[in-house]
Protein backbone atom coordinates (compact mmCIF):
# COMPACT_ATOMS: atom_id res chain seq x y z
CA UNK A 1 0.00 0.00 0.00
CA UNK A 2 1.46 3.37 -0.91
CA UNK A 3 1.83 6.21 1.58
CA UNK A 4 -0.89 8.42 0.10
CA UNK A 5 -3.49 5.64 0.22
CA UNK A 6 -2.45 4.83 3.80
CA UNK A 7 -2.93 8.47 4.85
CA UNK A 8 -6.35 8.62 3.15
CA UNK A 9 -7.51 5.44 4.87
CA UNK A 10 -6.29 6.64 8.29
CA UNK A 11 -8.15 9.95 7.82
CA UNK A 12 -11.35 8.11 6.89
CA UNK A 13 -11.04 5.86 9.93
CA UNK A 14 -10.48 8.86 12.25
CA UNK A 15 -13.65 10.48 10.90
CA UNK A 16 -15.51 7.19 11.32
CA UNK A 17 -14.29 6.92 14.91
CA UNK A 18 -15.61 10.38 15.68
CA UNK A 19 -18.95 9.62 14.01
CA UNK A 20 -19.18 6.34 15.93
CA UNK A 21 -18.75 8.24 19.20
CA UNK A 22 -21.62 10.56 18.17
CA UNK A 23 -23.71 7.50 17.24
CA UNK A 24 -23.17 6.07 20.71
CA UNK A 25 -24.67 9.28 22.07
CA UNK A 26 -27.87 8.61 20.11
CA UNK A 27 -27.27 10.45 16.81
CA UNK A 28 -28.77 8.21 14.06
CA UNK A 29 -27.31 10.32 11.24
CA UNK A 30 -23.86 9.76 12.74
CA UNK A 31 -24.45 6.00 12.68
CA UNK A 32 -25.17 6.14 8.93
CA UNK A 33 -22.11 8.35 8.40
CA UNK A 34 -19.97 5.88 10.34
CA UNK A 35 -21.10 3.00 8.16
CA UNK A 36 -20.41 4.96 4.97
CA UNK A 37 -16.92 6.01 6.14
CA UNK A 38 -15.91 2.53 7.26
CA UNK A 39 -17.18 1.04 4.00
CA UNK A 40 -15.20 3.61 1.99
CA UNK A 41 -12.04 2.96 4.01
CA UNK A 42 -12.39 -0.81 3.53
CA UNK A 43 -12.89 -0.46 -0.21
CA UNK A 44 -9.83 1.77 -0.53
CA UNK A 45 -7.73 -0.65 1.50
CA UNK A 46 -8.85 -3.62 -0.62
CA UNK A 47 -8.44 -1.85 -3.96
CA UNK A 48 -4.93 -2.75 -5.05
CA UNK A 49 -5.45 -1.68 -8.64
CA UNK A 50 -4.95 -3.90 -11.66
CA UNK A 51 -2.52 -6.76 -11.27
CA UNK A 52 -0.26 -8.41 -13.81
CA UNK A 53 -0.75 -11.88 -15.29
CA UNK A 54 1.13 -14.62 -13.37
CA UNK A 55 2.40 -16.22 -16.60
CA UNK A 56 6.18 -15.60 -16.73
CA UNK A 57 6.11 -14.51 -20.39
CA UNK A 58 3.00 -12.32 -20.19
CA UNK A 59 2.69 -8.75 -18.93
CA UNK A 60 -1.03 -8.14 -19.54
CA UNK A 61 -3.05 -6.35 -16.88
CA UNK A 62 -5.74 -8.32 -15.07
CA UNK A 63 -9.34 -7.18 -15.03
CA UNK A 64 -11.34 -7.80 -11.86
CA UNK A 65 -15.13 -7.44 -11.89
CA UNK A 66 -15.32 -7.19 -8.10
CA UNK A 67 -16.88 -10.59 -7.39
CA UNK A 68 -15.14 -13.77 -6.27
CA UNK A 69 -11.41 -14.34 -6.17
CA UNK A 70 -9.09 -12.07 -8.08
CA UNK A 71 -7.77 -13.69 -11.27
CA UNK A 72 -4.16 -14.84 -11.54
CA UNK A 73 -4.03 -15.07 -15.34
CA UNK A 74 -5.28 -12.77 -18.07
CA UNK A 75 -6.73 -15.60 -20.18
CA UNK A 76 -7.47 -19.30 -20.26
CA UNK A 77 -4.50 -19.73 -22.64
CA UNK A 78 -2.06 -18.33 -20.06
CA UNK A 79 -3.58 -20.44 -17.30
CA UNK A 80 -3.38 -23.61 -19.44
CA UNK A 81 0.18 -22.88 -20.54
CA UNK A 82 1.36 -22.48 -16.93
CA UNK A 83 -0.53 -25.63 -15.87
CA UNK A 84 1.06 -27.69 -18.63
CA UNK A 85 4.52 -26.36 -17.79
CA UNK A 86 4.13 -27.27 -14.11
CA UNK A 87 2.88 -30.75 -15.04
CA UNK A 88 5.86 -31.34 -17.34
CA UNK A 89 8.24 -30.13 -14.64
CA UNK A 90 6.62 -32.43 -12.09
CA UNK A 91 6.91 -35.40 -14.46
CA UNK A 92 10.57 -34.60 -15.10
CA UNK A 93 11.21 -34.63 -11.34
CA UNK A 94 9.58 -38.01 -10.78
CA UNK A 95 10.61 -39.53 -14.11
CA UNK A 96 7.08 -40.27 -15.30
CA UNK A 97 6.36 -40.57 -19.02
CA UNK A 98 4.90 -37.49 -20.72
CA UNK A 99 1.41 -37.46 -22.17
CA UNK A 100 0.73 -35.67 -25.42
CA UNK A 101 -1.54 -32.64 -25.02
CA UNK A 102 -3.90 -31.85 -27.83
Amino acid sequence: MNTTRHIEICALLRRAESAAQDALNGDQAAARTTLALVTDARQRAEDTGPGICAHPNCSNELHYAGRGRRPLYCSADCRTDVYQATQMAARALIGAPERAYV
